[in-house]
């Protein structure tokens, strides 16, 4: 990632303490076994307390300490947090939600990101702390501001209306195609001119799905177009020092925004959110992960949980002894060329005053930074390894970011990609995501899983056939290739689009009742249909799985075409093994004998154990722990092994 060093380090906040702090944060920082650190993300109104009246004194201190104890930096514009005289003064900058309601100074992220006032005054900020910074050796990157749409994803202001009007003229060209493609004759809602278009406001009863997912589609851009101009500020200053954002959060295309706006994506990880709910949910953590290293082969982590993390109506659970290493090799398993912990130490002030970090807010040792502390050794200790992780994986889920806002608007059905992904992920069948299906041809995928693909194009469906008769699997599923670009249905029967490569249609369907449920039968199994299913009539295709109940007991439920599966039906992480049971007809599974807690990864030249179990697990074979330097059977509770070579 940056001169063959992983980069190991923390956020740091030198504005939340006393300037005596400083010398001794960074020498303690250094001394720690770091070596960079992120900062300046969150201070626009210490660079900027009066408009025009720039002061980057306090950050260039920092930088410069952080040079003299040989410390590489990241910084953070500070776009998510402006400053309130910038409110005040241009009101117009604030985001408006979908009930009008004025989102005001007080938090952060209360901007929108089509204010043209609110833009410039990012590119003055951005331009000033790029000409600061540009010649400072040791500051190696930027993040672009922070976790763009975490608090909110969508903006109903004045100007979002004029973005979004000014986007539908350069998409449809004329109100006539635009009412065409949106079907407005529904409901009389047929426009006359652009002007009378809004961005998609309550009303009384449903709005025209067209419409709704077109603003969605806009968002994405406004965001992206947002970042992109602090991007190319950035790049033309200081082309020699790479820029990265802390994604992924909703209502973004990540594809697109790490294309057009980002050198590479990187991360926040915190798995103890999905601790709240059950032991080993902090595993679930890899599906986001690997979305991450579909948008960037290798990434950062720029925030990676240290301790018990909470706002005023939440608490974490705290990390257990072992899994704050555990955490930082999930991690790296993914991806990562470098972890940054966040945060150096606990705020005594503010909304994060839960979020805790490496140190408590008295600043003492603790379990956890003394662990932190050995990590970091650890991973100086291994960089080389660890930055050689690499592997292929045969298997890919598509996540194409046009049905992710249909799914939005059709939340009856939902999606349910993760569910497969961490089933499939629980098994050691390692996926990868993509977001579109165009270069399937020249991968080396065995079988690419494409989830209710409902919004699908005949170029979509050429590129599957083209996969599958290749010798690929496809596997789709349910109310796929029902409807076009414009969101309006096809005139043709379901699968629609896919109907050729499927080789059956859909005879029958419905939303699965509260009060019932329905069994099918699978390769000698009893799996049940989830929110959804369908009865297929088959054509061409091979029915390998049918309904055991109901006036279409013995139908098909499953279908098989040569290489081309069709699964009608969504599922949960019960019904998931049937992928499964397909998958392992195009790939070998290793490992399979191993404890369903510990996770594999394997590389070219390595293998990677995680135990996500509090208890010791015995492996079936000796294996020598280049982390530990010792030969082992078994792993310790939270436990990490790196091997060399145990399959090439």
């Amino acid at each position: 990632m940056y001169n063959n060093e992983f980069l190991i380090g923390c956020c740091y906040y030198p504005e939340h303490w006393d300037d005596s702090d400083l010398d001794k944060d960074i020498k303690k920082i250094k001394d720690f076994g770091f070596n960079v650190i992120r900062m300046g993300e969150f201070s626009w109104s210490m660079y900027e307390p009066e408009e025009g009246k720039y002061d980057f004194s306090f950050l260039e201190k920092a930088v410069k300490c952080a040079r003299e104890n040989g410390l590489y930096v990241i910084l953070g514009t500070p776009t998510a947090a402006p400053p309130v005289w910038l409110a005040q003064k241009y009101p117009e900058v604030l985001c408006v939600d979908a009930n009008l309601n004025t989102m005001y100074h007080g938090g952060r992220q209360q901007h929108n990101h089509t204010s043209k006032v609110y833009r410039e005054f990012c590119k003055k900020i951005v331009e000033k702390m790029a000409y600061t910074f540009k010649d400072y050796d040791n500051v190696i990157g930027w993040q672009i501001d922070n976790e763009i749409n975490c608090h909110r994803s969508l903006s109903y202001s004045d100007s979002d209306n004029r973005a979004f009007r000014t986007w539908l003229k350069n998409k449809y060209n004329t109100i006539d195609e635009l009412n065409r493609c949106w079907g407005t004759r529904f409901w009389s809602l047929e426009f006359n001119d652009f002007e009378q278009i809004t961005c998609p406001y309550p009303a009384p009863a449903y709005k025209n799905p067209s419409w709704v997912v077109d603003f969605l589609l806009f968002s994405s851009d406004a965001a992206i177009e947002y970042a992109k101009i602090q991007y190319d500020i950035l790049k033309r200053i200081t082309p020699d020092k790479f820029v990265t954002h802390n994604g992924i959060f909703g209502n973004i295309d990540n594809k697109k925004f790490t294309d057009e706006a980002l050198d590479f994506m990187s991360y926040d990880s915190y798995p103890a959110f999905n601790e709240r709910h059950k032991k080993m949910g902090g595993r679930d953590c890899g599906c986001r992960l690997s979305m991450v290293r579909g948008l960037s082969d290798r990434f950062l982590i720029l925030e990676q949980q240290s301790g018990p993390g909470g706002q005023l109506n939440y608490l974490l659970p705290t990390p257990e002894p072992g899994q704050i290493r555990l955490w930082t090799y999930q991690s790296i398993a993914h991806g990562a060329e470098g972890v940054l912990y966040f945060r150096w130490r606990t705020a005594i002030y503010g909304a994060e005053q839960l979020w805790y970090g490496i140190y408590d807010h008295d600043g003492k040792e603790n379990y956890r930074s003394k662990e932190i502390k050995k990590i970091a050794e650890e991973l100086t200790k291994h960089s080389k390894e660890l930055l050689s992780l690499k592997g292929i994986n045969q298997v890919a889920i598509l996540c194409e970011y046009h049905n992710v806002c249909n799914n939005q608007i059709e939340s009856f059905a939902g999606d349910d990609f993760n569910v497969i992904y961490n089933y499939l992920n629980k098994q050691n069948i390692k996926c990868d995501f993509i977001y579109d299906t165009k270069d399937l041809d020249k991968s080396d995928y065995k079988v690419v899983i494409v989830p209710h693909l409902v919004i699908a194009s005949k170029e979509t469906a050429d590129n599957l056939k083209a996969f599958a008769d290749n010798g690929g699997a496809v596997i789709l599923s349910a109310r796929s290739g029902t409807k076009d670009i414009n969101d309006q249905y096809y005139r043709k029967t379901p699968p629609g689009v896919f109907s050729e490569l499927v080789g059956a249609e859909v005879e029958w369907f419905t939303r699965i009742p509260e009060c019932s449920e329905q069994e099918i039968e699978f390769n000698n199994k009893v799996v049940k249909a989830e929110t959804y299913y369908e009865v297929l009539n088959v054509g061409e295709a091979e029915p390998i799985a049918t309904f055991n109940s109901g006036f279409y007991k013995g139908k098909p439920c499953f279908v098989k075409n040569e290489n081309v599966y069709y699964l009608g039906t969504y599922f949960n992480e019960s019904s998931a093994c049937v992928y499964e049971d397909i998958i392992k007809k195009y790939i070998d599974i290793p490992f399979d004998d191993l404890d369903k807690c510990i996770e594999v990864f394997n590389y070219t030249e390595y293998t990677m154990f995680l135990n996500y179990s509090d208890k010791k697990v015995s492996i079936p074979y000796t294996v020598h722990d280049l982390l530990s330097g010792k030969d082992i059977n078994e792993m310790e509770g939270y436990g990490v092994v790196l091997v060399k070579n145990i399959v090439e």
